[in-house]
């Protein structure tokens, strides 16, 4: 695994590695590119998700951030190489009010229903995606639900109960007896 990181650190610049993953940050305008890199020379020929992050200091339930962020969106992807399982998560930073990225389509088919997903949700438009259409909500259904703006109805008619007291495993009260 370090062999891999140290590789990994010399194509690209902001370069970490926590719980066995590496991460990487790069520049939206870097993203094709940087997939293409990563599958080609890094053998990360499996496309595990794409997901994203609406970073927002306003939100229509529960609490805001404990520290100011800058609003945007942050889209990931998990990449891996299943001969050593070398995981590596790519994550890119764009604009909330131009909430847009290129496709990744071309490169790893297994991209198309996540980024679906990630456009149903978040808003997020996939350009040169070739099906972009919605997958869960009913045709006409306003709005993005992983919005942090986004109020759920459900919650003004039973607000979210707080801290979930979360109870020991079982065989923690086992060794008590």
């Amino acid at each position: 695994m370090e062999e891999f990181f140290n590789k990994i650190k010399e194509s690209f610049i902001e370069v970490t590695l926590e719980f066995e993953t590496i991460n990487i940050k790069v520049n939206s305008t870097e993203w094709i590119e940087s997939h293409k890199k990563l599958r080609d020379e890094f053998n990360l020929k499996f496309f595990s998700w794409l997901s994203a992050i609406d970073w927002d200091n306003e939100v229509s339930v529960g609490e805001a951030p404990k520290e100011s962020v800058s609003p945007c969106f942050e889209v990931i992807t998990c990449l891996t190489d299943l001969a050593n399982n070398n995981l590596v998560t790519l994550s890119t930073i764009i604009s909330k009010s131009d909430s847009k990225i290129d496709s990744l389509v071309e490169i790893y088919a297994g991209a198309n229903w996540h980024e679906r997903e990630a456009y149903e949700m978040f808003g997020i438009n996939f350009e040169n995606h070739p099906n972009l259409e919605k997958l869960y909500l009913p045709d006409g259904y306003e709005g993005n639900p992983m919005l942090k703006s986004f109020e759920l109805i459900s919650r003004e008619v039973k607000p979210w109960p707080g801290e979930v007291d979360v109870e020991g495993m079982p065989e923690e009260s086992e060794s008590k007896e």
